[in-house]
């Protein structure tokens, strides 16, 4: 091995170390392996434990930091009020204005946490029914309208469970819930609960304004399963933020717009361009609440 070029790449060189260190390989051959120092090799396996450390309790802190305490929720969500809710937001879309206004922001940074690594979820994969009808039948203006409302208020529903939205594939949602390897009961009961609330809000808050406004009802499936989820990074995205607090971010790659050159740290109105990381989740779970709904009966 050349462990010159590994000397001039400390990403490189952590990575060796981790890997031999993953393979049991016992340290003192590790650092006799890349020509290291035997407290090189040992400080970046600490560094690499704490990191992981952090990891796993950033997960337990996630799964426990419901938006309505992380209770079996169904006692403190009132269905009653939600289906008054939606009614009155679908038929201010379908009347005044087509609004969307829910951000994953939230939900990205949370995922930065666990780049690289395994986490356990319960998967919620929430599909509308009948889209293609939908979408040869109304024209577009008619029918941006609907899929809104329908993405808003799912949406609605997986946060006020403790769920998180992570993707809206066409007329579909992917969302998840954190939960432990040794704690699945609390997370899975709010996720099916949450389905059950989606199915309810549906069929009696948004189908009641939609007939009443001379479109199709609407209905739904899902599909929900739990285990373990990679979190992978596909690239960078770009982020254009617009803002008078001090950007700190060792990612900006463009600053103000009448002076590129002026420090971004500084207290002005500045325009940045901040390299996000593009992220994704890959795994068993994920895939099968996905090709559920293909299969089970649609409400």
């Amino acid at each position: 091995m050349n462990s010159a070029n590994i000397d001039d790449d400390p990403v490189r060189q952590y990575k060796s170390v981790i890997a031999l260190y993953e393979s049991d390989i016992p340290v003192e051959i590790i650092a006799l392996q890349l020509d290291l120092e035997i407290n090189e090799v040992v400080n970046i396996i600490k560094d690499f434990q704490n990191t992981m450390t952090e990891k796993k309790e950033a997960v337990i802190q996630a799964s426990k930091a419901s938006k309505l305490g992380m209770l079996l929720i169904d006692p403190v969500f009132n269905i009653d009020s939600a289906i008054t809710d939606a009614q009155k937001r679908i038929w201010f879309q379908l009347k005044v204005k087509s609004d969307f206004s829910i951000s994953q922001e939230n939900t990205q940074r949370l995922l930065e946490k666990f780049i690289g690594t395994t986490v356990p979820l319960v998967v919620l994969h929430v599909d509308l029914v009948g889209s293609t009808d939908l979408s040869m039948n109304l024209p577009l203006k008619r029918l941006i309208p609907i899929i809104q409302a329908f993405t808003q208020e799912m949406s609605l529903v997986i946060e006020a469970y403790g769920g998180y939205v992570f993707k809206y594939v066409g007329d579909a949602i992917l969302s998840f819930f954190f939960t432990e390897k040794d704690d699945l009961y609390l997370p899975c009961a709010n996720a099916v609960s949450c389905a059950y609330s989606m199915v309810t809000i549906i069929q009696e808050g948004m189908n009641i304004i939609l007939e009443a406004n001379g479109y199709p009802e609407l209905g739904i499936r899902i599909g929900i399963d739990v285990g373990e989820n990679a979190i992978v990074q596909y690239g960078l995205r770009p982020e254009t933020i617009t803002s008078t607090e001090k950007v700190a971010d060792t990612n900006v790659v463009k600053s103000n717009k009448d002076n590129s050159n002026q420090d971004m740290s500084k207290e002005e109105n500045s325009v940045a361009i901040l390299k996000k990381p593009h992220l994704d989740i890959l795994g068993y779970t994920i895939n099968i609440a996905s090709k559920m709904t293909n299969y089970v009966r649609s409400y």
